[in-house]
């Protein structure tokens, strides 16, 4: 782990290659940008609307947000929920700068 990580984000080398990015974030923090490729499911939906995005419970995952805290919380509810291939990103910029993606607004 990074010395500036929370306490279950992941060292970004660690991280799967082929993964689904969830963005936790408001819906508004996703519009004004977001890692390209990540699908908005906000830390307030998760636990109800997770299951119809993300079906697999063994699929890969990469959660982040801001700061990594709402990504930590998200990845307690999800393992709690029984996906067990669940990471935590921690915060956009650095993570969207190691998989080498675009942060973009919009849609």
């Amino acid at each position: 782990m990074s010395s500036l990580a929370t306490s279950h984000q992941e060292d970004l080398t660690r991280l799967p290659a082929q993964a689904m990015l969830i963005d936790v974030r408001s819906y508004a923090e996703y519009m004004s940008g977001h890692i390209s490729d990540a699908q908005s499911l906000p830390l307030s939906h998760l636990e109800k609307d997770v299951v119809h995005k993300l079906p697999d419970r063994q699929a890969a995952v990469i959660l982040y947000c801001s700061s990594g805290s709402r990504s930590e919380q998200a990845l307690g509810i999800m393992l709690h929920m029984g996906y067990s291939n669940v990471h935590n990103g921690g915060p956009a910029t650095p993570l969207a700068r190691h998989l080498g993606r675009p942060i973009k607004p919009g849609l």
